[in-house]
């Protein structure tokens, strides 16, 4: 039960694979792949109202509906990349469609040929979404496939019907299932690649990243962004007394003590160093019980070292066309300029720069 519990609450991918795609200056190159499939997708839809003369109004008009989807679809994934909430939508009813398309076929072996393009939005959905809509695609992909064996059943032989079911969910679930797999182990490789290896916290690079999929979607109270510079004091002063074996140990303290006290979606990342950034959207501009709460955690870790904090917020609305990561930087700097004052007046302090 704790491996199936754990696979069903696989989170989300799309974010993380849009904004990867978007750094990389692939996602135009994406939109045009998902174009190209949902476009030739078009062609089974038109095809059959076309080649059958005498279809019921129920056939013309799912196939209808199926075209102008399809259709639609294809003209909108050549000028935009939808939002999560907008891919979740458009592969839900590309299910449905392809289950009434499937169903209103007038002969078994059509309805059966139709069942298989749920490999395509099953694969679509295991790249990009969580398990939960991919068991929906198979739940509707096993009903129709089971549908139109039954009456493939009355129109060939046992052995044709049985080997048509058995290929067609093959497919169907096979598919999809690989795709995920393969998708979730490219994310696994990914995420350890945006990691530090001693703390395990972000790097710098996946650090923005995250930052840009926070700001692209704050929760709805969350009005402002704000950044928190925490560097140790003198750490070079453990390494000398204690070794580095104790100075790392110091730094994966610090790194959980984070961890602890930040809120869940924030954010972190060893900066470098004895250097650590934090970054979250929060309701209003004031950190600084945050950072202080930080501090005062730091200064009761063992061997004894403490902090200077630095923090800088702006509010969410400014960063509404312009360049995240720029700004981002521009925060990063007012941050550790307050930092560097906190560590001028003697550390072990948080001092709280501008607020944009």
């Amino acid at each position: 039960m704790s491996r199936l519990s754990f696979w069903w609450d696989q989170p989300d991918q799309y974010d993380w694979i849009t904004t990867f795609l978007r750094r990389r200056g692939l996602l135009r190159s994406a939109q045009r792949i998902v174009a190209v499939v949902t476009a030739s997708s078009a062609l089974v839809p038109l095809s059959a109202l076309l080649s059958q003369r005498q279809s019921s109004v129920r056939a013309v008009g799912i196939g209808g509906l199926a075209a102008v989807f399809t259709v639609g679809m294809t003209i909108v994934w050549l000028t935009r990349w939808p939002t999560r909430r907008q891919s979740q939508a458009i592969a839900v009813t590309g299910v449905l469609i392809i289950g009434g398309f499937s169903l209103v076929q007038p002969t078994g072996a059509l309805a059966a040929l139709a069942c298989t393009a749920t490999a395509v939005t099953g694969g679509y959905i295991a790249f990009f979404h969580q398990p939960r809509i991919l068991l929906f695609n198979a739940a509707v992909a096993v009903a129709i496939t089971t549908t139109a064996a039954l009456r493939l059943g009355h129109e060939a032989d046992i052995a044709a019907t049985a080997a048509t079911f058995w290929m067609t969910l093959f497919l169907n679930l096979s598919v999809p299932l690989a795709i995920w797999g393969m998708s979730r182990a490219m994310g696994q490789y990914a995420q350890r690649s945006e990691q530090d290896s001693l703390t395990g916290l972000l790097n710098r690079r996946a650090f923005a990243d995250a930052v840009s999929i926070r700001v692209a979607y704050p929760p709805p109270a969350h009005t402002h962004l704000a950044v928190v510079m925490v560097d140790l004091d003198d750490f070079k002063r453990i390494n000398d007394t204690h070794g580095h074996l104790a100075g790392d140990h110091a730094l994966r303290a610090v790194a959980d003590l984070l961890r602890h006290h930040v809120p869940a979606d924030a954010a972190i990342c060893r900066a470098g160093g004895e250097e650590f950034l934090v970054a979250l959207t929060c309701t209003g501009s004031d950190v600084g019980p945050l950072a202080a709460r930080v501090c005062a955690a730091v200064a009761g870790l063992s061997p004894r070292v403490t902090a200077s904090v630095g923090t800088a917020s702006a509010e969410l609305h400014l960063l509404s066309g312009h360049d995240d990561i720029g700004f981002l930087a521009e925060l990063i700097t007012i941050a550790d300029n307050a930092m560097y004052a906190a560590k001028r007046r003697g550390g072990n302090q948080a001092h709280h720069g501008a607020i944009l």
